[in-house]
């Protein structure tokens, strides 16, 4: 089991998040760069999600969990719908079935959506 701060953790949600970055229908030249793709996810979430309204009290975190959780076209997040979070959080920490027990689906639903959002954020910089 690795660490979810552990510089193989964090390229396996870097890689995670580039088999999982679906730009149809956004553009026609999508980035293929880490930083380049973490930047257009961020930037499409900020325009489909800004902090105007009833999210101006929401922390940017939070905006981006609720995003995701909402079907984001550009990141497919559906590990809230039809796939097991469990198991895609395991797969990026390299657990085995014992270790997965340890988190319910909504506990590693909001882990995972963290350790994107913490990845995307780290990889514009």
């Amino acid at each position: 089991m690795l660490r979810t701060n552990s510089k193989k953790a964090r390229e396996n949600i870097r890689a995670y998040i580039l088999d999982n970055f679906t730009p149809d229908g956004y553009t026609d030249n999508p980035p293929q760069e880490f930083p380049s793709v973490a930047a257009f996810i961020l930037d499409t979430f900020r325009s489909e999600k800004p902090a105007i309204g009833g999210y101006a009290r929401m922390s940017e975190s939070e905006r981006f969990t609720d995003w995701a959780q909402g079907l984001a076209g550009v990141l497919d997040t559906c590990y809230y719908y039809n796939r097991s979070a469990v198991d895609d959080l395991g797969a990026i920490l390299e657990e085995t079935e014992s270790e997965k027990a340890r988190f319910d689906e909504p506990q590693a639903e909001s882990l995972l959506t963290s350790l994107i959002y913490r990845e995307l954020v780290r990889g514009c910089k």
